[in-house]
């Protein structure tokens, strides 16, 4: 990936520690990179290159049941 298609915001997989991940980008370095959260432990990692980051995720929606989705359907009045 190149440094000026990343975006402060989103979510990649990046290699930490030789294993894939999901990091949330929350901030740039001064000196260059960026900081990012990394999803599965919490942990603030920082960046240094565009090279550790493989491509973006997707955002995708949080899912509900389709029981919950009629219940809401249901309180709703037209």
């Amino acid at each position: 990936m190149l440094k000026h298609n990343v975006r402060v915001g989103s979510t990649y997989i990046v290699k930490v520690s030789g294993t894939l991940a999901k990091v949330r980008i929350s901030r740039e370095h001064a000196r260059g990179g960026w900081y990012g959260i990394n999803l599965a432990t919490g942990r603030e990692i920082r960046i240094r290159t565009a090279a550790r980051l493989r491509f973006e995720v997707p955002y995708a929606a949080p899912g509900i049941s389709p029981d919950e989705a009629r219940r809401i359907v249901d309180k709703i009045e037209f």
